[in-house]
Parts: structure tokens; sequence; C-alpha cells
């Protein structure tokens, strides 16, 4: 009986951890929520978003979209898949940010001081925004990292993920390779 319940613990323990974590790295496009590309303002409204930033000021989207390429990456301080990934969002941000994109990283059941303190460790040098939950909901965030592409227009952009499939998000860490080539669909 006392074994059950151990492997009943373990089990829902692991089942958690996956949910609350992430998503298999090789999901295709057809496996993905269909979300339209922005083609007017009324349209990118639907990607807009608030959150706030590590010292309390509320932040809209419309101060990145629609005016330069952005990455809108979910994340959590306490997901090791969203560490793996962010030392390549590191390099790709050195690189990126003179030719004009930002990363707006939005962490997810964090506190701002546990985010700041990790993001200070890591050289997280973007914008980074605790969220409500609310932004996560309306982009149909189902794991993280969840990553997205918009182009200059604030047009959702697809990218090209492993096995060459076009795709509308990252779910779950990419190498640097793959994040470079998104970043280069977008500019």
């Amino acid at each position: 009986m006392i074994k059950k319940l151990i492997l009943i613990t373990i089990l829902l323990i692991g089942f958690c951890f996956l949910v609350s974590c992430g998503s298999d790295e090789n999901q295709s496009d057809s496996n993905l929520t269909k979300i339209e590309s922005a083609q007017t303002a009324e349209t990118n409204s639907k990607y807009s978003f608030t959150a706030y930033d590590l010292n309390g000021v509320k932040r809209s989207s419309s101060e990145w979209m629609g005016k330069q390429p952005l990455v809108v990456n979910f994340w959590g301080t306490w997901c090791p898949p969203c560490r793996k990934e962010i030392p390549e969002l590191v390099k790709l941000y050195k690189e990126y940010k003179p030719k004009g994109i930002e990363i707006v990283s939005l962490a997810l059941r964090d506190s701002p001081q546990q985010v700041a303190e990790f993001a200070s460790q890591a050289g997280m040098d973007w914008i980074l925004l605790v969220d409500d939950r609310q932004t996560a909901i309306k982009y149909r965030v189902t794991g993280v990292p969840s990553t997205l592409f918009f182009d200059r227009n604030g047009n959702l952009t697809k990218v090209i993920d492993y096995n060459g499939l076009a795709v509308e998000r990252f779910i779950g860490p990419r190498p640097y390779e793959v994040f470079k080539e998104a970043f280069e669909t977008i500019l």
C-alpha cells in the first residue's frame, strides 16, 4: 500500500512538472493553436497586452509592437527549460539589438524580485515584465518557455523550427541556431 502511494505521488509530481514547464520540442505546426497574422492596427490589438515591469510600472505592448521586430518570450525562473534557453537569448540579444530587434520576456509565477535577481545573474538586459497570467491566457500559452515572433509591422510571423517546420511559436527551449534563423526572419 505504501509503495502504491509513493508511486502515485511520484507520478503526480512528474505530471505537474511537465504541465507547468514545457511541451514537446518537436511539436508540429498542426498541433499549435492557429493564430492569424495581424494585418491592421485593429487586428494587432488582439496581440496587445499590458504587464508590470520590475519597478511596478505598467507597460504596454504598444511601446514596441508595430514599431520594431519583437520577440515575446514567456518563461519562469523556476523552469529548467527556460533557464536552459536564456544563455542563447542573451547571445542573440547582444547580436540583434543593434539591428533593431527587441525582446520582451513575461515571467509567470514569479515575483519582480525573483526575476530581477535571476536576470542580473544571467545577463538579461532586455525588457522584463511579470505576467499576471492574463497575457499568457490571451496568447494561449500552454507551456514555458514559449516564444513568439512579430515583424516590425506587428504581424505574428511564422518561423522555421526543427525539421524545417513553419510554426507560429516555439514551445520549449531552442538552440542558438534555431533562434537565429527566427530572428533573421523578422528583421
